[in-house]
């Protein structure tokens, strides 16, 4: 869920059994927020290993994965995907704008100084949906893991937070926010608990924020 320093063992997580769990939690929240159409095109904030970005286009989306990490970006790419990869900054994205049908930033924004100014330019290249995911600082995950480990370095947002990252945003977006990974240990127990919480109780350790056009039009248009 974060950005530790080091490809190999930060993909790793995701095959352990905990982390396969969490990531597979975290997708199909975010897919159900997306409603992507296949075939359409998605931007991958902070792709780190590319591990979400395999996950959407395995989904039937055509991604592209930005990360300012090279080192990151390298392993993505041999790990191959089909999956086009490119260097740059969340604050100054490289693409023109509505180049992107969604737009996902997975946990990388809690790693972003400006995250006003970083959604705005993500709000400014997508056509369609944006999905963020931040890391809740009213859950249970943040009381066990704030400040240690890969954690170390991140911020822990709430949802009035991301509400008021969005109030400049032009034209101004429809706002919903879900949570997940509600008891973040991965017992037998925990992954029951997952299916029975609806989203809507905001205090999963994973906080979906999503920006979806006021009208069936996009942007306008």
């Amino acid at each position: 869920m974060t950005a530790p320093a080091d490809a190999a063992a930060y993909e790793q997580w995701y095959h352990a059994p905990r982390g396969a769990w969490i990531s597979r939690t975290e997708f199909h929240l975010m897919m159900r927020l997306l409603r992507p159409v296949a075939g359409a095109t998605l931007l991958e904030v902070g792709s780190g290993t590319g591990h979400f970005s395999r996950l959407f286009a395995s989904a039937g989306l055509q991604v592209t994965g930005l990360d300012p990490d090279r080192a990151m970006l390298d392993y993505a790419r041999r790990a191959g995907g089909g999956i086009d990869y490119a260097e740059g900054s969340v604050l100054a994205l490289p693409f023109p704008d509505r180049a992107f049908d969604y737009v996902t930033a997975v946990t990388s924004l809690c790693f972003v100084s400006d995250p006003q100014r970083a959604l705005a330019e993500m709000w400014r290249v997508c056509r369609r949906t944006l999905v963020l995911g931040l890391l809740n600082r009213h859950s249970l995950l943040f009381g066990q893991h704030q400040g240690r480990g890969s954690y170390q370095g991140a911020r822990w947002d709430t949802a009035a937070d991301a509400r008021s990252w969005t109030v400049d945003l032009h034209p101004a977006p429809r706002v919903v926010v879900r949570s997940a990974v509600f008891f973040p240990g991965g017992s037998a127990a925990a992954r029951v608990a997952e299916l029975l919480l609806p989203g809507v109780i905001t205090v999963g350790g994973f906080l979906a924020v999503a920006l979806h056009p006021f009208t069936d039009a996009v942007h306008g248009e």
